[in-house]
């Protein structure tokens, strides 16, 4: 058994000497550009990433009792840094435990997220454990697809990326984009990033399904989807796709 105060005293007086000395842009910034109303030790990620690798006098505390901890240091805490040491425990945990109830756990750190980047690490940890549980994950997904907060939508997408990365995926194009279609007129730009970043990968994989794909629908794509789904497609597709795109928008004037 951990003792929650006890602990928590502890990385907080670890990371707050840390931060006397390490300032690279300042708390605001760093907040501005995450994204996030967390608060900030404004501590690099490399720094933080060799606290927890050095690891706290509970760290040999068995798995179940420090992912207990872990949990719950993610669902009450308010600061970006301890809550990425959460998700670095949760990636260690879900590499360890290769069963649906791993990805549940990971599912369940999801209402905390309001940036980025605690979104695509929790992402990379569900894409990443897909491989465990395909389809059962990904039914999953699919069911956050139309969710309200937009963080759920962005992870309905993202981990897909991951999990195409792994190169043991058995999905078929068609799963791919009954993920991305819904998601194609989505008002939220991380969402539509994440749209675009997704179609990108998905290209390496099935680049003539991605041309198909973006020839149909390039004219109705935001232009954040656009840019990022297209920056690895040859010149004359990509100008092709363009000028679909700018007649379009003339035809709506």
């Amino acid at each position: 058994m951990i003792n929650y105060d006890v602990a928590l005293a502890e990385i907080q007086g670890i990371l707050g000497k840390l931060s006397v000395n390490e300032k690279p842009s300042g708390i605001k910034n760093l907040q501005q550009y995450v994204g996030t109303n967390y608060h900030f030790y404004a501590l690099k990620n490399p720094t933080v990433q060799a606290v927890f690798k050095k690891g706290f006098s509970f760290s040999q505390e068995p798995m179940p009792v420090q992912i207990e901890f872990y949990t719950k240091l993610w669902n009450e805490s308010n600061c970006y840094e301890i809550m990425n040491l959460s998700l670095m425990y949760l990636s260690i945990y879900c590499k360890k435990n290769k069963d649906f109830d791993a990805f549940l756990l990971a599912k369940s750190f999801l209402p905390k997220i309001d940036n980025w980047a605690h979104s695509d690490f929790l992402s990379s940890i569900i894409g990443r454990h897909m491989i465990h549980a395909e389809s059962s994950i990904y039914k999953e997904l699919y069911a956050m697809n139309n969710s309200e907060n937009l963080w759920e939508r962005r992870a309905a997408l993202v981990p897909l990326l991951y999990h195409l990365k792994s190169k043991k995926y058995t999905l078929t194009e068609h799963h791919f984009f009954d993920s991305i279609n819904p998601r194609i007129l989505d008002e939220a730009y991380y969402v539509q990033k994440a749209v675009g970043w997704l179609l990108r990968e998905f290209g390496d994989k099935f680049p003539n399904e991605l041309l198909i794909y973006l020839y149909n629908n390039a004219y109705k794509m935001s232009s954040t989807a656009f840019a990022t789904s297209t920056e690895k497609i040859n010149s004359p597709d990509k100008e092709q796709l363009k000028l679909i795109r700018k007649e379009f928008k003339r035809l709506k004037k």
